[in-house]
């Protein structure tokens, strides 16, 4: 009997301390800036930011006030801003990273842009190729349209008129948009390099394309005609 007496003292105990230990107290100011505290969350506190704390009377947790709309579209813009400055800050990294490991001097800066911008002028050559005859075409027409002066245009020569306007059209502005390519190009080069040589510290070298055009050479006087032999 003594001993049943025994456990349920310590159970009560026990008891008795755990639900001291999960005791919570919620604290917060409200609207006349007075402390208000409960068990449960006193009504004052609701949409407030609050405080609980412990049996002991010691914080445990210290709760938000909730956000306004406005509060929450500029903390999610200045998250979005974090964001996008640790992507750029990769993405500078990972450029950094290829500029080092792609090039070992200026020079192969130099030999992959002009690789690039030869690729640009063969597609310029074509284009100048086919506007050329375009524009031969052109000057035939021209002379049909003479020979029907005063006629009605067969529709057959209208038709050829017409593709003829669009063809020259479509290559003029194929020229121009590769002339702009080839200027992004050595502009995105140029920078590439300027960057190379910031981070690697090397001795800058002279751009290839330009290096001035060697001068003609002279050509050797022709030597002077042997003069004829008098007879004596």
């Amino acid at each position: 009997m003594r001993l049943i007496s025994t456990l349920l003292f310590a159970s009560c105990t026990l008891l008795s301390v755990s639900a001291a230990a999960q005791t919570r107290i919620y604290c917060c100011d409200d609207a006349k800036g007075r402390k208000v505290c409960g068990d449960f969350l006193p009504v004052e506190c609701q949409g407030r930011a609050y405080e609980e704390r412990d049996n002991r009377g010691f914080v445990s947790k210290l709760v938000e006030a909730p956000l306004t709309a406005e509060q929450q579209a500029r903390r999610d813009a200045e998250t979005l801003r974090k964001q996008e400055v640790a992507k750029q800050v990769a993405e500078e990294r990972r450029r950094t990273l290829a500029l080092l490991a792609t090039y070992s001097s200026d020079k192969d800066i130099f030999a992959a842009r002009d690789r690039a911008l030869a690729e640009v002028q063969k597609v310029i050559k074509e284009a100048q190729k086919r506007l050329d005859e375009a524009d031969k075409k052109k000057k035939k027409l021209e002379i049909d349209k003479e020979f029907y002066k005063g006629k009605p245009l067969p529709a057959q020569v209208k038709a050829e008129i017409r593709e003829n306007e669009k063809e020259i059209e479509a290559q003029k502005t194929a020229i121009d948009a590769k002339n702009k390519e080839a200027d992004e190009v050595r502009a995105r080069f140029a920078e590439e390099r300027k960057r190379y040589l910031e981070l690697t510290g090397k001795k800058p070298t002279d751009d290839p394309s330009l290096a001035a055009p060697a001068a003609p050479t002279a050509a050797a006087p022709a030597p002077a005609a042997a003069k004829p032999a008098e007879k004596k």
